[in-house]
């Protein structure tokens, strides 16, 4: 590891959720500002594309001179910029491209021709993109010799072969290219870090080797949570004191929570698995209550957040200051829908990824099929997109023909999804079936290399009608979750198109302002809520059904995911200013209890349907320790 530099002057601020690190940091940029220092020369590293958006509009209100062109951004952002460099792409001999999920299907297929079972093999990978979030690759025997050292390798030239990266991987290897070109890269004299847990060690690294006179980070070991950032790293707050053992440590004691949400926490930190947590508040409270909806099922509950909404709008509160977190889509849904009907405006993060569907069948598979065909009109030297359109439809999505093209390339010299599949549509038709499924793979680069000439003057609706069309065989405007993803006001030809989508599919953000926020669990990191709304939060949701059965999850599992949901709890809960909200339902009909994998206390027989009885959530339990019901609840 290469040691930061000296003349870095670092600074790290640690505290409990709510005691002011961010505002910290926005300070600490305007007085920068203030004092006439070049804004681009600033950089905000944040945790979320919206963190990211909150932070530069609470900067924008300091009213610091040219607090707009101060740069908030991610690490994953920042790494990319990096890896477009011309040097880091000669570096890498790979485009800084990264994998959205269903291309990922490709190449897990193309990882089982190694012959390891299914179960080993997600094993292993987990392995290694943890170790290269880590930086463990920087000792030469990390790897085992043999099984371990073959798989990498094979991932590697799969990734290699289709141009494409990994998310774990992005900063990793932005961090080992600027340790061969450090005058290569983007360089900023001051680099700030919020929530600096929940980054990976190499975005954690990245941040530092960016800086030349200053870095501050700022974070609270105990609210580690995996929120964007594939295995976010708590220990690196304790680690950079190691790097900069000159650095200012400051721990901040002032709390902004009212009383009733710093009791909550305490209470929720009082347990040894957050033990790291930094609770030691100070400061006025102001007023605040921590109060549960407590409603009979799930339609009930959906009505009784929105009345909540509706009031708390009705008693000053700004649609901004309100956040409602969420424990699944259906829940997000319904509860827009909820809050729409009675006039209030929504701004929703989505829990996944919107373009799903298996990407072995072609009619389950058309909205990816859509965004490949967009791909490759875009770029027709795209070669995931092109590995993509070639194994679409297939139980095995053409693996094997692929491991063989690729074997066959290299002995003939060639490099690349792209040349391969050329010379392969290139050949005399019976070479085409020297492996098998060669024909498929050539028949459908056939089919691309007619349709992209025929799209590429369209733009906008036009072209993604007509690319549904293509895909679909039928006459029809494209789906809503292609045209969500693609279209803006302006620049709407394909590249823009293409790249939009991505962005949208891969850093998802909302801008909250004048809108109520619906946010899953783990992504109201950035926000500043008076209000917070913790809706669902019943078991089975948080934890998991499998929690309560040790048949299911093993004990040592059970601690693990229990250390994990606490962090949760406490990182989403801590962000209520004033009031927080927990929102339950105590029965489901069997069926839907099944389906949404809720945990079950007892069946009953109601009206001839069967009835589960659900508890709130063990977490709700602890926050809401103490609370008494109004007599108007049920």
């Amino acid at each position: 590891m290469t040691a930061p530099s000296p003349a870095l002057k670092a600074t790290r601020i640690v505290g409990a959720p709510g005691c002011g690190k961010t505002e910290h940091l926005v300070r600490r940029i305007a007085d920068l500002l203030e004092a006439g220092v070049d804004p681009a020369s600033v950089l905000a590293v944040c945790a979320t594309p919206t963190a990211a958006l909150a932070f530069a509009r609470r900067l924008a209100a300091t009213g610091a001179p040219h607090a707009d062109a101060v740069a908030a951004t991610t690490a994953r952002a920042l790494a990319l910029r990096v890896l477009a460099l011309p040097e880091a792409e000669a570096f890498t001999g790979r485009r800084a491209r990264l994998l959205v999920a269903f291309e990922e299907s490709f190449l897990m297929e193309d990882m089982k021709v190694s012959g390891l079972r299914p179960r080993r093999l997600h094993e292993m990978l987990k392995f290694f993109y943890r170790s290269w979030t880590e930086m463990a690759d920087d000792d030469p025997a990390w790897l085992l010799a043999g099984e371990e050292t073959e798989v990498h390798t094979l991932l590697k030239e799969n990734l290699a072969y289709c141009q494409g990266m990994l998310e774990p991987e992005a900063a990793n290897l932005a961090v080992r290219f600027l340790r061969t070109a450090p005058d290569a890269a983007p360089r900023y004299a001051h680099v700030l870090v919020d929530d600096y847990q929940d980054l990976s060690r190499a975005s954690q690294l990245l941040a530092e080797a960016v800086a030349t006179e200053s870095i501050t980070v700022a974070g609270c070991e105990g609210a580690c949570v995996e929120v964007f950032d594939s295995y976010p790293y708590a220990k690196g707050l304790e680690e950079f004191l190691e790097r900069f053992p000159e650095a200012d440590a400051r721990e901040l004691d002032a709390c902004c929570h009212s009383a009733a949400v710093r009791t909550a926490l305490a209470r929720l930190s009082s347990d040894d698995a957050l033990a790291a947590a930094h609770m030691r508040t100070t400061g006025e409270a102001p007023a605040g209550t921590v109060e549960a909806l407590a409603c009979d099922d799930a339609p009930a509950e959906f009505s009784a957040v929105a009345d909540r909404v509706v009031a708390a709008l009705d008693a000053g509160a700004t649609p901004e200051s309100i956040v409602v977190a969420t424990p699944n889509a259906l829940w997000t849904r319904t509860l827009a829908r909820a809050l729409d009907e009675r006039g209030v405006a929504t701004a929703a993060l989505p829990h996944t990824q919107p373009v799903k569907g298996d990407v072995r069948d072609f009619a389950r598979s058309e909205t990816a099929r859509m965004v490949t065909l967009l791909n490759l009109v875009a770029d027709p030297t795209d070669a995931v997109a092109w590995r993509c359109w070639c194994g679409f439809g297939d139980h095995l999505t053409n693996s094997a023909a692929f491991a063989a093209m690729r074997e066959s390339s290299a002995s003939a010299g060639i490099t690349g999804d792209v040349a391969a599949l050329a010379r392969l549509a290139a050949d005399p038709s019976p070479s085409k079936q020297a492996f098998v499924g060669a024909q498929r793979v050539a028949e459908a680069y056939d089919q691309a290399q007619t349709l992209v000439p025929q799209l590429a003057g369209l733009e906008g609706e036009a072209l993604l009608d007509a690319i549904a069309a293509a895909v679909t065989g039928r006459d029809e405007a494209a789906p809503a979750v292609l045209r969500g993803l693609c279209l803006a006001a302006d620049d709407v030809d394909a590249p823009s198109m293409a790249a939009r989508a991505r962005t949208r599919t891969l850093d998802p953000a909302i801008d909250a302002r004048s809108a109520v926020a619906l946010v899953p669990f783990d992504q109201a990191v950035g926000l500043s809520p008076d209000v917070l709304i913790v809706a669902g939060l019943v078991n089975g949701f948080v934890p998991v059904r499998e929690y309560f059965d040790l048949a299911e999850m093993p004990l040592d599992k059970q601690e693990r995911t229990h250390a994990t949901n606490l962090r949760r709890m406490y990182a989403l809960a801590g962000k209520a200013g004033r009031d927080l909200v927990l929102s339950y339902f105590t029965s489901a009909d069997l069926e839907t209890a099944g389906r949404l994998k809720l945990k079950i206390d007892r069946i009953r027989l109601k009206g001839g349907q069967r009835i589960c009885a659900i508890s709130r959530s063990i977490y709700a339990d602890t926050l809401l320790e103490g609370w008494q019901m109004p007599p108007n609840q049920p």
